[in-house]
């Protein structure tokens, strides 16, 4: 599975618990009426695929739910991030 789509469902998965989810924005600086307002990008995907892996039951859980490994989202959480450093590599 794409690193981003999984990163993408994980987002979906966790907005299901509203305390998760909050947590999630927060670390990403977020609220959620930024949800609406603001596009998804790289930063918010790597707060929830980190936060998965920090809550193993919830990881298990959304693994399940996409017939894919939990080792899936380490690997997805490993390229977006790759993928950020290298963007924040660019000259401005």
């Amino acid at each position: 599975m794409d690193p981003e789509a999984l990163a993408i469902r994980a987002l979906g998965f966790i907005s299901r618990d509203r305390r998760a989810l909050d947590r999630v924005l927060s670390r990403s600086g977020r609220e959620r009426l930024d949800l609406g307002r603001r596009p998804i990008d790289a930063e918010l995907l790597v707060a929830s695929l980190d936060f998965l892996i920090r809550h193993e039951p919830m990881l298990l859980a959304f693994s399940s739910t996409i017939s894919q490994p939990p080792e899936a989202t380490y690997h997805a959480r490993r390229r977006i991030g790759r993928s950020m450093l290298r963007r924040s590599d660019l000259p401005a």
